[in-house]
């Protein structure tokens, strides 16, 4: 197909270029204004007096392509905007208030916490707006539901930001959803709470009967897990062990309830409502009723973002698999990508988004080349072929975005895939009948039993293919524009060698002339590789870094090819300080380099730059002048006389002390006239 000969893509492509400007340079909304309202008006004599002029279609297109360009930066902005109400505006940080707010969405909860998005109803009387995090202790046992309204006596803090570099910033994640802030809550600082069961909508209401059902169900617990992870989107009884294995082992993507659960469940509604078709005008009325049962289905799951962007793509799918039209999925795809945007212009940010529409572009572009290097007659052998090339094509398509943001790429993925995916069809379809025969109180042991059989099956088999650590490709990194490269040179290859699979086996190798495409795609490769080269020969640059590492300490020395870490993790438990290690080495500081470890001494000299560090004990050489010091484990000391007898050029205070100690801290050394920084507050602190 020739893409510039279809406008609407090109319009995608302008407004997704305008929201990427407006997200990287922050310009005045202004000015988008004045562009957006500029291109309008430009646009109607051409459209109208001179629309048969080529001249007059030229500037047309242009105006109205400008038109969406500035759209896209502006829509972008308006919804980054909060209202006048917000909490986060009308509350002071780290200060007490009384909240009352609404437990919206609960969350897979982690070792320490549960976890929900709720909304801000009341701060201090003032009737307010607005998403925060709640976190209640897991020993506290506190059995709240979505749903419930709590008041509190506490404090609205701002969630973690990449404090050391390359660290995931859970700030800016929570922001591109629209939740400003995060409480933890003690149970002792509840005022009140009423259960807000009976206030929650239809859909809810059936969606916590069906939980309900399964919880007293036969199913056993993992199976159960699973399940309502599947059916419903809600993984918050999915063991996090389970999650890990299914992550390693490739085959994530079956937990989290996305277009490949909605495609299947499409095409089973699709089965179930055939007999519409009987009717008069019955093709427009199943459209209807599936459209309508999709969207159901996603106000049953909570509408989440994957679960939204499924829903809207395979509702333009099933009006056009009822029209019988050879309509191309680029258009489908495309019209259901310029819809979420419309809607929501920062999913284009969200991991989810681009994961969802590379796979799904993969599949569709890659596919047809791969199955086509091989065709079988026999059916079953044919299925299984299918099913390995639609996830090599997955897999290709996902493999950019999976190691740019997690840096690792499982070896085994066809494996699992190809075991699960034959699968997937029998459980969604067997749990679908499974909560239909709870509801209507017909005995489902019989049916239960099965499932715990084969998900059982499943659990194990991809347990031990997890385990298989040597097929997990880890600390790969690559930088944003080599993502963007690789992904050019994907697909313009791609786009080149498609027309020749589509000819005869006789003809397909024989290549006429390379197009631009191929010409691209060189190109793209070409610059990889002068990044790559650039990358490892010109970066020369020493560092010596004291990073954030909550209750540890932890210093980074770096060249161009090696790198030492140094930490004190010693009132940790083993498991927490093998987790806190590994996050450590993970750090931008330490990427594509020898790395080794040790224990953090009380003086850390490099490249002539040397550090004291001041340990719990308050112990220090008081004949080391003019150096910076790190203070850590909250040690008791006279910091009046520490700066008298040492004259420090800086004091540095880590993630390993109390806050209220270095607020202490820092009044004395604001009198003393030394500049003090905490690593909580401003992140990892370079030392020079």
């Amino acid at each position: 197909m020739r893409w510039l000969d279809y406008p609407f893509y090109r319009i995608l492509l302008f407004l997704v270029a305008g929201i990427i400007y407006s997200r990287i340079l922050e310009v005045n909304s202004d000015l988008f204004l004045y562009g957006l309202a500029t291109s309008f008006v430009i646009s109607i004599p051409f459209l109208l007096v001179y629309k048969y002029r080529l001249v007059s279609k030229l500037l047309f297109a242009l105006s109205v392509y400008s038109f969406f360009f500035f759209l896209g930066g502006i829509y972008l902005q308006l919804q980054n905007k909060l209202a006048e109400n917000h909490f986060i505006n009308k509350q002071v940080q780290g200060e007490d208030h009384v909240l009352r707010f609404k437990l919206e969405q609960r969350l897979t909860p982690n070792a320490y916490n549960d976890r929900f998005y709720a909304e801000v109803e009341v701060l201090d009387k003032e009737i307010v707006s607005g998403k925060t995090l709640i976190l209640f202790k897991r020993s506290d046992s506190l059995n709240y539901k979505v749903g419930d309204v709590i008041r509190v006596y506490e404090s609205v803090n701002l969630p973690a930001f990449a404090r050391n570099p390359g660290d995931f910033d859970y700030r800016k994640y929570l922001k591109s959803i629209d939740v400003y802030g995060q409480i933890y809550v003690d149970q002792i600082r509840i005022l009140s709470s009423e259960s807000g069961a009976e206030k929650l909508g239809f859909l809810l209401n059936i969606r916590n009967n069906i939980l309900n059902k399964l919880a007293s169900s036969s199913l056993n617990e993992k199976p159960r897990g699973m399940i309502e992870a599947l059916v419903l989107g809600q993984r918050q009884n999915v063991d996090p062990e389970l999650t890990k294995s299914f992550r390693d082992a490739g085959v994530i993507h079956i937990l989290a309830l996305s277009g490949l659960h909605v495609g299947i469940i499409l095409l089973i509604l699709k089965f179930l409502t055939r007999r519409i078709l009987r009717l008069k005008y019955g093709r427009w009325i199943q459209s209807a009723v599936l459209i309508i049962l999709l969207w159901s289905f996603a106000l049953l799951t909570g509408m989440s973002p994957s679960i939204m962007r499924a829903v809207t793509m395979f509702s333009f799918v099933a009006v056009g698999m009822n029209l019988k039209r050879k309509g191309s999925v680029y258009h489908g795809l495309t019209l259901s990508a310029f819809v979420l945007l419309i809607y929501d212009p920062r999913l284009l940010f969200q991991v989810g988004f681009q994961l969802s529409y590379t796979a799904v572009f993969s599949i569709v572009l890659i596919q047809p080349v791969l199955s086509g290097l091989w065709t079988w007659r026999h059916k079953v052998k044919d299925f299984f072929w299918s099913i390995f090339t639609v996830t090599l094509a997955a897999q290709i398509g996902v493999a950019g975005v999976s190691l740019f943001y997690f840096h690792q790429f499982p070896g085994l993925f066809i494996l699992g895939n190809m075991l699960l995916l034959p699968l997937l069809p029998w459980i969604i379809g067997s749990a679908l009948l499974l909560i239909v025969l709870l509801l209507i109180g017909v005995p489902t042991d019989w049916l239960a039993s099965s499932l715990n059989v084969i998900l059982e099956f499943i659990i194990e088999t991809v347990a031990k293919i997890s385990s298989l650590d040597a097929f997990i490709i880890r600390e790969v990194h690559i930088s944003f524009w080599e993502t963007v490269l690789i992904y050019i040179a994907l697909f313009s290859l791609i786009l080149f060698l498609l027309p020749y699979f589509k000819r005869s086996k006789r003809e397909r190798f024989y290549l006429k002339k390379p197009n631009w495409m191929l010409h691209l795609s060189l190109t793209a490769v070409i610059l990889l590789i002068g990044a790559k080269s650039f990358e490892k020969y010109a970066y020369r640059e020493d560092q010596f870094v004291v990073l954030h590492q909550s209750t540890g300490t932890a210093v980074s020395l770096s060249n161009q090819n090696h790198a030492v870490l140094l930490t004190d993790l010693h009132v940790m438990d083993s498991v927490r300080a093998v987790h806190s290690l590994d996050r450590l080495k993970a750090i931008e500081n330490h990427k594509n380099k020898e790395l080794s470890t040790a224990v953090l001494k009380n003086i850390v000299a490099y490249k002539g730059v040397q550090l004291m560090v001041i340990g719990e004990n308050g112990i220090y050489d008081s004949s080391i002048k003019n150096t910076t010091i790190l203070l850590s484990y909250s040690p008791k000391i006279n910091l009046e006389r520490l700066i008298l007898e040492t004259q420090p050029k800086l004091i540095i205070a880590d993630g390993s002390n109390y806050r209220n100690v270095v607020s202490g801290w820092k009044v004395t050394c604001d009198k003393m006239g030394i500049e003090l920084l905490h690593t909580y507050e401003v992140g990892a602190i370079r030392v020079d």
